[in-house]
């Protein structure tokens, strides 16, 4: 019968750990997708997610290790079970649209409060289950390691992970999603306070491991030294910060979307994985040497032109292409795959390094919740460096440089560990050059960092949606002479400081545009009234005129900042007598409080670095642009992108509403002020369709002359689809 029990009692762990775990990780992007809309579509809203998850990960961790602290197994059950009763109650995780802000300011602390009021309490129970239930195994079964369950447990998470964005993301709306998880943690709650109550009626039996020969479990064990406390902590808080900055960057170039979330992630918890399934998976001399060498590399990528420049003073470029081989740094960044590529496998091997050198110093058993704890901590470290302190501190994403860095440092000085006293540098002379060589490739990838972050911008600020900075091109020449807007590495508008050319619409707003068309060539002879999602340097109130109403939304206060600080169309627009208004907030937000506005020309040019905010691209987003389009306007749709094909998107929007579609392409001619740029027009206004500039400007675009896709609403957006 005890044997029995005994058998049970193991699966029924795993069980609950697997779950448990499991919906630790897919409520993760659940929630981060669903409240994505109302902040904007940055990606900060996933850092700032996943700080919360990581705190309250560490509280979940204290709370079991207080509670496998506290001796009576009977005050553990009643505790236990009456939060996982309290945290079922609070079901479903769906919030509310009363949560949606009021405009862009303070988006960290809402986002916080929102994530606490409606899964705060169901995930800090989650959190707490794989510490506490490889405790209460520790106690049936004291010969055997409890660390494997661990192992367990980011199988569960991994296969959470994975399954998002290939199944559930694509099979199931947001609201679908919120409600198949909560039935899965009803589910959870049932296993787990049933195996609270086995743990807690034997708790004076000798499967709980409190018979004399159990109770060396306790006692007489070494404590953890101060240097391996640090490790737990400090270890783990370096893996969190590259997964952090790694997924802001891939997320910042191409799209805020839970694939760019869930790779990173899984990266990390697949090594997690391997580290603590057995010691013979980590290699300390291959990982460390492999980190070393592909940190290395990468930071020859960052610094690719000077890397390129002196292959060619060296005429190695010239001989490879003797033999049939062109290569250049910028070729492994020009294509998206391989740049993630990189980036991913770069993290790899550093969660890799961190996590294997942190079970390397794993307590007994006696301290597992404690180490568990620390662990928690490290992650939480890194989280609240890179949410909160490197946007107050910083102007740059230079986190990803100080982990580099780091990291590289920690890969030597596992290398130095392993060979130090070994024969291969058993004379002081090998160790002075081997530690000149290590310098020396240390102090490269030190400057990799400072050219990558450095810039000539003349002001630079960072916030929770970006960072923004102002660059002088061709100082020494008045009249080409010109202002540019950054946002990361991205051009967002740019102006002539020369007073006669400061009103040319620049960019991917000239005249031939597809905005500067629709707005040149709309035919009424009435003052327009224009609406923009997105401002940037605010070009496209260079086409404004006298009696024209000009409103622009936009949810970062620093773009409305510099708009009217570092550059002059808006106020130049006024003094020619327009109507220039700025709507603080997220542009989907702002238009729905608002009545219909009439306007003759929406534009929609929101951009995050390059990434595309999905949810201003819907079905219900273009109901509510139509809502305030005057019957013969005309919507203007920016969708210049590297890596994103938008046609099947807006092309599928257009025969659903049953509206004209011309497309308007520009080339970049190499001219300073010019941009090449795509965008899409859809109208029903037979005067502007029939314009003979119009038609001589644009091609229409047909039904078939793009692929088929899914609609996209607010319930479903699949950006693989659109992959360029």
């Amino acid at each position: 019968m005890q044997a029995s029990l005994n058998t049970r009692f193991a699966w029924w762990s795993a069980a609950t750990i697997f779950l448990g775990a499991f919906l630790l990780f897919q409520v993760q992007p659940i929630i981060s997708k669903m409240i994505l809309p109302w902040f904007g579509g940055g990606p900060a809203v996933w850092t700032t997610c996943m700080l919360f998850f990581q705190v309250l990960l560490l509280g979940g961790y204290a709370y079991s290790h207080y509670l496998i602290a506290c001796r009576n197994l009977k005050r553990q059950t009643i505790i236990h079970v009456a939060i996982l009763i309290i945290a079922t109650l609070t079901l479903p995780i769906i919030p509310s649209a009363s949560w949606k802000p009021l405009d862009g300011t303070q988006p960290t602390v809402r986002i916080l409060l929102l994530l606490a009021a409606n899964v705060g309490l169901p995930y800090f129970i989650l959190s707490s289950t794989g510490p506490l239930v490889q405790a209460w195994y520790a106690r049936f079964y004291t010969g055997q390691s409890p660390y494997r369950l661990y192992a367990l447990s980011n199988i569960g998470s991994l296969g959470a992970l994975l399954t998002y964005p290939f199944f559930v993301e694509p099979a199931l709306t947001t609201s679908s999603q919120g409600w198949l998880w909560s039935s899965g943690f009803a589910a959870y709650a049932i296993l787990c306070a049933s195996l609270a109550i086995v743990a807690g009626r034997h708790s004076s039996s000798e499967a709980c491991g409190l018979s004399a020969q159990n109770q060396e479990f306790d006692i007489g064990l070494d404590q953890p030294t101060f240097e391996s406390r640090m490790a737990w902590l400090l270890l783990p808080a370096l893996a969190s910060v590259m997964l952090l900055a790694i997924t802001n960057h891939l997320c910042q170039d191409v799209a805020v979307v839970p694939f760019f979330w869930v790779a990173p992630l899984s990266l990390y918890l697949i090594s997690f994985i391997i580290c603590f399934d057995h010691p013979r998976w980590y290699r300390r001399t291959f990982f460390a040497l492999a980190t070393a060498v592909a940190t290395f590399v990468l930071c020859l990528v960052m610094i690719g032109d000077d890397v390129d420049s002196i292959l060619k003073k060296l005429h190695i470029t010239t001989v490879l292409s003797k033999i049939g081989v062109r290569f250049t740094i910028e070729d492994l960044t020009s294509d998206i795959v391989r740049e993630a590529g990189i980036y991913l496998t770069v993290l790899f091997l550093i969660c890799m390094i961190c996590h294997g050198e942190m079970v390397r110093c794993k307590p007994t058993p006696r301290y597992l919740t404690a180490f568990y704890l620390m662990v928690s901590a490290g992650g939480a470290l890194g989280g609240l460096f890179v949410a909160l302190v490197c946007p107050q501190i910083f102007s740059t994403f230079v986190e990803l440089g100080i982990g580099l860095v780091l990291a590289f440092m920690l890969a030597l000085a596992v290398l130095a560990d392993q060979y130090w006293h070994a024969r291969v540098l058993n004379r002081f002379w090998k160790q002075c050059v081997a530690f000149a060589v290590c310098f020396g490739l240390l102090m490269v990838v030190v400057r990799a960092q400072f050219v990558e972050f450095s810039s000539d911008a003349t002001i630079s600020l960072r916030n929770f949606y970006g960072i923004l900075s102002v660059e002088e091109d061709d100082v020494d020449e008045p009249l080409l002479h010109i202002r540019e807007l950054m946002n990361g590495r991205i051009l967002h508008g740019s102006q002539f400081v020369d007073e006669d050319l400061s009103q040319t619409p620049t960019t991917y707003y000239d005249a031939e545009s597809g905005i500067g068309i629709a707005i040149s060539r709309f035919p009424s002879p009435d003052p327009k009234r224009v609406a923009t999602v997105g401002l940037g340097a605010g070009t496209i109130a260079s086409y404004a005129q006298l009696g024209d109403f000009y409103c622009f939304y936009e949810i970062n206060p620093n773009v409305r900042l510099f708009a009217t600080t570092q550059f002059t169309y808006l106020s130049d627009a006024e003094q020619r007598g327009a109507d220039i208004s700025i709507e603080l907030g997220d542009a989907r937000i702002s238009l729905e409080r608002q009545t219909p506005q009439h306007y003759d020309v929406i534009a929609l040019d929101a951009f995050s670095g390059d990434a595309i905010p999905a949810h201003l691209l819907t079905r219900e987003a273009f109901v509510e642009y139509f809502r305030h389009l005057n019957e013969e306007g005309i919507i203007a749709v920016h969708i210049s992108n590297r890596h994103l094909d938008l046609r099947p998107v807006i092309g599928g929007i257009a025969e659903h509403f049953q509206y004209s579609l011309l497309s308007v392409e520009t080339d970049d001619d190499g001219f300073v002020g010019e941009a090449g740029s795509d965008w899409l027009l859809l109208t029903r206004n037979t005067a502007f369709l029939n314009d003979s500039e119009v038609l001589e400007s644009s091609q229409t675009v047909e039904r078939g002359s793009y692929r088929s896709i899914r609609p996209w609403t607010d319930q479903f957006s699949n950006l693989f689809e659109i992959l360029d």
